[in-house]
């Protein structure tokens, strides 16, 4: 989870080939430039949008727009491309799910063993949450690209929202009324 933007730049960084100094070379700056930039020092703005974005190209990560995607109460899944996808990776990922809905199921027999659901528990469990409903999208999506059904094609379109008011998941529906697929 990326819970601030020090966070996205952080891994960005690690991501990075060769870390925070290739970063900052490949950004036309020095590392004492880029440091400065990113904590403000010595009378230096923040980093332009531009830059995060070519840091996150430079990575070749989604850090960033997960930090985005997080403050606005959205998931980031994985989009898989026809191309890409066989039923061997469908499997894997249909573990995934298992493995990931396994951790959930433990977490919530923990978390009620004393009858009480704590703040640090509640961030486990919602985290949990989260993630098996990202393998299980992503797993969704899969099936849908490796049979022809791409998200670009309009036929597919997946909302998730994670609880803020107004949002509420949305689905393409056919003039049936059906949800179509």
């Amino acid at each position: 989870m990326v819970d601030s933007i020090n966070t996205a730049i952080r891994l960005m960084c690690k991501a990075h080939k060769h870390g925070r100094l290739g970063m900052a070379s490949d950004l036309g700056m020095t590392i004492d430039q880029f440091h400065n930039h990113l904590y403000q020092k010595c009378g230096s703005r923040f980093f332009t949008v531009a830059e995060l974005e070519q840091m996150q190209s430079l990575s070749n990560s989604s850090y960033l727009a997960a930090y985005f995607a997080g403050r606005c109460g959205k998931w980031l899944v994985d989009v898989p491309k026809a191309d890409s996808i066989d039923n061997v990776d469908l499997f894997d990922i249909e573990m995934q799910v298992t493995v990931a809905a396994g951790e959930l199921a433990s977490a919530k027999m923990a978390a009620v063993a004393d009858g009480v659901i704590d703040t640090s528990e509640s961030k486990t469990l919602s985290d949990l949450f989260s993630k098996k409903l990202r393998h299980q999208i992503h797993g969704f999506l899969g099936f849908m690209a490796l049979y022809g059904v791409g998200v670009s094609d309009q036929a597919v379109d997946v909302f998730v929202s994670t609880g803020r008011k107004g949002d509420a998941p949305s689905v393409q529906l056919e003039a049936s009324g059906a949800p179509v697929l």
